[in-house]
């Protein structure tokens, strides 16, 4: 529609790069919006916003205005994707592992390859969008504040208005000493953090421990992202149909539900580390086949597959490795990286005049990101850090 061909062919893959970048910005001030003002109302605005701006964006008038809303969309998402700290600060140690591998995100993308396969004009894609974000929006009136996130700011009668509500919820009593915790932790925060200031990023990177785990965790963040987008911006490459290559991206991250959980029972640094050097694996196999297309598309797909999987993985790393005083910021900071590496995705595939260029880059991302994992600290069996202890 916006003649974006020929001498303008490179507006498309930089409206995607701009998109990118309203989702960096997003998961950047998302992170310290989450810790500053609470993970419901950032999460629920975010929604809001989503919704306005997909209705909006289907009366754009040229490229120009479709790129700025593209950027708004992006900047909900971004804010958004720290939902995933949330439900965790509610669950137990146990059921961890399977609220965070549930492929929601795989179901979602998978509902949106059909939309674009039964709807080819774009504003009504974006319409759709909209609408299918719309009721989740009235979470707002159902879903409590953290626990957690009350506890540490001193809000302590709303932690227990929100503990009661879920003890309704369940049949359940509270238990007897459940204001004195939630009292010591306020307690605590307010010794550990003498002068009532606000956290930022830079605690995440304050002590040798913090330094070393925020250095990783977001180099690892970046290599996945720019390794999973680019697969999937390199679809078109792949032989076969576009749709159908999109779907099976997806649909295979199914099977792999059951073993993620098993694996994530034994070790979370494993569970990521693992499934990067086996996909580095395909990649390498991939160089070497070099000719058959079939095979190369399916190598990619088991690629793409692992590391999802190894992703899941590190969103549950992450999320437990950070204290809850700086929860959504570490989260935000390793989103944050995670956007550069989509913004660079889209041209992963136009690396070099060989097509197998992008394979060497990836391998490599991959093994680098594999072994900052294992540098890691183990978090399995762990409770969730609240507090940033001195001596770290």
């Amino acid at each position: 529609q916006f003649d974006l061909v020929c001498e303008n062919s490179w507006i498309g893959p930089t409206v995607t790069s701009i998109q990118m970048g309203g989702v960096l910005a997003g998961a950047f001030i998302g992170g310290q919006s989450g810790d500053t003002f609470g993970r419901k109302k950032t999460i629920y605005l975010s929604l809001l916003f989503h919704v306005v701006f997909n209705i909006t964006i289907a009366f754009s008038v040229n490229w120009q205005m479709f790129a700025a809303f593209r950027f708004l969309i992006g900047f909900c998402v971004g804010a958004f994707l720290v939902i995933v700290v949330y439900p965790l600060e509610f669950i137990g140690i146990k059921r961890r592992s399977w609220a965070s591998s549930i492929p929601l995100w795989a179901t979602g993308v998978m509902v949106l390859s059909l939309c674009q396969y039964l709807i080819h004009d774009w504003k009504y894609l974006h319409i759709v969008c909209g609408a299918l974000t719309f009721p989740y929006v009235l979470g707002y009136f159902i879903v409590p504040e953290s626990v957690r996130w009350l506890a540490i700011k001193g809000r302590l009668d709303e932690a227990k208005a929100v503990i009661e509500q879920i003890a309704r919820f369940n049949s359940r009593q509270i238990p007897e000493n459940t204001e004195s915790i939630l009292s010591k932790i306020a307690e605590m925060e307010r010794e550990n953090n003498e002068k009532g200031s606000q956290y930022t990023y830079i605690d995440i990177f304050r002590g040798r421990y913090y330094f070393k785990t925020s250095l990783c965790v977001q180099l690892i963040w970046l290599s996945l992202s720019a390794i999973y987008y680019g697969f999937a911006f390199g679809v078109s490459n792949f032989s076969g149909n576009f749709y159908l290559n999109f779907f099976l991206m997806n649909v295979l991250e199914f099977p792999l539900f059951l073993p993620i959980i098993y694996f994530l029972s034994k070790s979370r640094r494993y569970s990521s580390a693992v499934p990067l050097f086996t996909a580095a694996a395909a990649c390498i196999a991939i160089l070497i086949i070099q000719e058959s297309n079939p095979l190369i598309t399916g190598l990619s797909l088991t690629a793409k597959l692992l590391v999802g999987a190894a992703w899941v993985a590190m969103i549950l790393l992450t999320s437990e490795i950070y204290p809850t005083v700086v929860r959504y910021i570490g989260y935000g900071a390793a989103n944050t990286a995670a956007r550069i590496g989509g913004i660079l995705a889209p041209f992963i595939f136009s690396l070099g005049k060989s097509r197998m260029t992008p394979y060497i880059v990836m391998s490599v991302l991959m093994t680098v990101s594999g072994i900052a994992t294992l540098l890691l600290s183990e978090t399995l069996n762990r409770a969730l850090p609240d507090l940033i202890l001195k001596e770290q």
